[in-house]
């Protein structure tokens, strides 16, 4: 053993970095909902960025450590990390002594963060990930949250290549009142102009989860009829039903849909879609294919430690 889960937090669950390669046999991809900071945590660690973290929503968990490790806390702004009694600085190294205690409250802003550990954690492997997908019980632990007085077993890592010598000086906010996208499959059945789109701004529904982020207020009409049938979907395709309030699909999306694929959020922005809190406000930014390829290099020039997703 060498943590005991001393509070769960609100939705504590394992993740790496999802089932890649899954989806034509029906499997979603799971994984960290933001990608980048949960692998940010694992190369401030100098760990591969395909270790499994702890995601924690909104809140996070008490943790006591039964053996010394090294830690990091990413993503979302945490109010009050404490080791024991102390302030903790968050996107740093911290060495934690058997016997410490680990603590945290919410998210100040944005919703998701993210705890590394200098060793792996132990949980089931299900097609070449431990990624934990709730709705079937599969990976992580027994494919549920955390639990209060649940004791977690790790393993040693192996280094990595990419390892951050100055991680205190990377951790920055979220920006998600833009995110970026190009045209999906159905974008031409949209009935509004692409300058009508932008300037429309939508809001984040309390019916949102993993599997998909739900908006309120503007409403897209589509020329559809319920003529489409089910089409192939990812994670950061919006889908438009027929009410007309977009819907983003999260890392937890189901492989197939019957709703129009109007656009798809860009592979650069992808990891802000974890960050949305319920009532955020935000537009979308139409791009090109091009652009949105440049986008993606330069956030590899940023975080060399992504060049391989």
């Amino acid at each position: 053993m060498a943590i005991q889960i001393l509070d769960a937090g609100l939705q504590t669950t394992v993740q790496d970095l999802g089932r890649v390669g899954r989806r034509h046999i029906g499997i979603p991809q799971s994984g960290a909902f933001d990608y980048l900071s949960a692998a940010k945590a694992n190369a401030i660690l100098g760990k591969s960025i395909h270790a499994p973290v702890l995601e924690c929503t909104m809140t996070g968990p008490t943790i006591r450590l039964l053996k010394d490790m090294q830690i990091c806390i990413t993503g979302a702004k945490v109010n009050e990390l404490r080791i024991d009694d102390s302030l903790a600085t968050q996107g740093a190294l911290l060495n934690l002594k058997k016997g410490s205690i680990l603590s945290m409250n919410y998210a100040e802003e944005n919703l998701r963060f993210y705890i590394g550990f200098s060793e792996d954690i132990e949980a089931i492997e299900f097609l070449g990930s431990i990624s934990t997908y709730l709705p079937a019980k599969i990976g992580g632990l027994n494919g549920e949250t955390i639990q209060k007085d649940q004791m977690i077993n790790f393993k040693k890592a192996s280094p990595w290549k990419y390892m951050i010598e100055s991680p205190s000086q990377i951790e920055k906010s979220f920006n998600t009142s833009t995110i970026r996208v190009v045209a999906g499959p159905e974008f031409n059945l949209m009935s509004i102009s692409v300058s009508e789109l932008e300037e429309n701004e939508y809001i984040i529904s309390n019916d949102s989860n993993r599997m998909g982020i739900r908006t309120i207020g503007n409403e897209i009409q589509i020329n559809d009829r319920g003529s489409m049938v089910s089409k192939p979907i990812y994670p950061g395709t919006v889908q438009c039903p027929e009410n007309g309030l977009p819907i983003i699909l999260g890392v937890d999306a189901q492989t197939l849909g019957g709703y129009p694929r109007i656009l798809q959020v860009i592979k650069a922005d992808r990891h802000l879609l974890g960050q949305l809190v319920t009532n955020n406000r935000f537009r979308f930014s139409l791009v090109s294919i091009s652009d949105a390829i440049d986008q993606w290099n330069t956030l590899k020039k940023a975080y060399p430690f992504i060049c391989e997703l």
